[in-house]
């Protein structure tokens, strides 16, 4: 009797002391961790997104915030037809557009005034336990350039060419305020900003006849707003959020709250969740700094050396909890920077075509003529190609085009979609009509 008495003590010992040890560890990793500094990724984020020298009354934010409280909704179909020439519209579609256009009269002025200042920026608030995400207003940008869109190309119809494509400039340049170390979602709506405007005014300038001289002007600032090639996608941005989403994940807290789970996760990530962290930051990096690098080169210098990204991602994701599930999307969005640059450089290459044919009296033979002649102070490349985008005379016309995405000459047979499912080349130049709904 004596020695199961003796035994029960030991066990309950022995307990006892697995249980100091437990609290022992416990508090010893709730210690480390509370004294770890931890990286604030919001306010690394905020740092790296701010504008050099920012000033607060050259921010355009405030102007959109304004603009987007009393912007009216864009009335039900004219999604249908708002990317239609005025003139192909019928008489009910464009009634609709011009009373949309009026009653936004105060929006626009706050709009114009925005797209008169040099960056737009709105540091991310962290007053939610959400992951890195862009701001909810992002998406009200898009619509505030269809209005910009609709009004230049109304007033182009009108016969005020010269402010149509003004404005238009301006809103190439609203696309360019989404550059840079964004999150990637705000860089791909910057893109498609400056896309429209670029459509548009390939839009006025295959219906109206601008003199030489507004020409000239119109060409020089799209050249000045391209010059930097500002659309390559940056990744710093995607990195941090990736680095953000990983150590939430596994430690089971917020960057905003920092408050953890349980001690039990927490002793769960002192032995073991630590190390995974780790390894999933350093699989990151690699593929980041891939990113960072093939971001550089164009499709066709990929294509051309058989780099195909996509298994390049799928190889270097291996093993990873969470980049398996981000990576696949990346390999499409490197090549959509690419289309907005030889979109702009044929709107350029375009207006210098023009340009001679007005003070010349004929289309020039091929485009070193204009460049001999200083109209265009380089070949525009193809990036598609790898050489100078083609440019062709057919009868009193002239066809300009891509070799896109299949990376063949098609014989500027149109694909809308860039040759991404099929076969074709993108052209530019007969401008390819847009069928309005009745």
């Amino acid at each position: 009797m004596a020695k199961k008495t003796s035994l029960i003590k030991w066990v309950f010992l022995l307990l006892v002391i697995c249980v100091l040890l437990l609290v022992a560890v416990v508090l010893l990793l709730t210690t480390a961790n509370k004294n770890r500094t931890q990286i604030d990724y919001l306010a690394e984020y905020n740092r790296i997104s701010k504008p050099a020298n920012f000033d607060p009354n050259d921010n355009a934010a405030p102007y959109f915030d304004k603009a987007f409280k009393i912007m009216t909704e864009e009335p039900n179909g004219l999604v249908s037809f708002r990317k239609s020439w005025p003139a192909d519209m019928n008489d009910d579609q464009l009634q609709i557009a011009k009373q949309w256009v009026a009653s936004n009269t105060q929006a626009l002025d706050y709009l114009k005034q925005a797209i008169s200042k040099s960056y737009y920026w709105k540091p991310l608030q962290a007053d939610n336990n959400e992951i890195l995400k862009a701001d909810s207003t992002i998406s009200k940008v898009r619509k505030a350039v269809y209005l910009l869109g609709l009004d230049a190309k109304l007033m182009a119809y009108q016969g005020q060419i010269e402010p149509a494509l003004g404005q238009l400039a301006d809103v190439y340049k609203t696309g360019t305020f989404l550059a840079g170390p964004k999150i990637l979602i705000e860089q791909l709506v910057g893109i498609a900003v400056s896309a429209n405007a670029v459509v548009s005014a390939f839009q006025i300038l295959d219906h109206t006849n601008p003199p030489p001289a507004l020409l000239e002007e119109f060409q020089r600032r799209i050249i000045d707003l391209s010059s930097d090639k500002p659309f390559l996608i940056n990744f710093n941005a995607e990195r941090l959020i990736f680095y953000d989403e990983v150590e939430r994940y596994f430690n089971g807290r917020s960057i905003f709250s920092k408050n953890y789970a349980s001690y039990w996760k927490m002793l769960f990530m002192g032995t073991v969740g630590g190390p995974l962290v780790a390894r999933e930051k350093r699989k990151a990096d690699i593929m980041y700094d891939y990113f960072d690098l093939v971001r550089l080169k164009t499709p066709w210098q990929l294509h051309n050396e058989g780099n195909n990204v996509s298994k390049v991602i799928e190889e270097m994701t291996k093993g990873t909890l969470l980049l398996h599930i981000i990576a696949p999307a990346f390999d499409r969005v490197l090549k959509i920077p690419y289309r907005v640059q030889v979109h702009t450089d044929a709107l350029i290459a375009t207006t210098a075509i023009l340009r001679y044919k007005a003070e010349a009296g004929r289309y020039p033979k091929d485009l070193q003529e204009l460049v001999t002649a200083g109209y265009l102070a380089k070949l525009p490349i193809d990036p598609f190609s790898g050489g100078t985008m083609v440019y062709k005379l057919t009868g009193d016309n002239f066809i300009l085009y891509s070799f896109a995405a299949d990376f063949v000459d098609d014989g500027g047979k149109h694909s809308s979609n860039w040759a991404e499912k099929e076969g074709g080349d993108f052209v530019f130049w007969p401008v390819q009509q847009i069928k309005t709904s009745d």
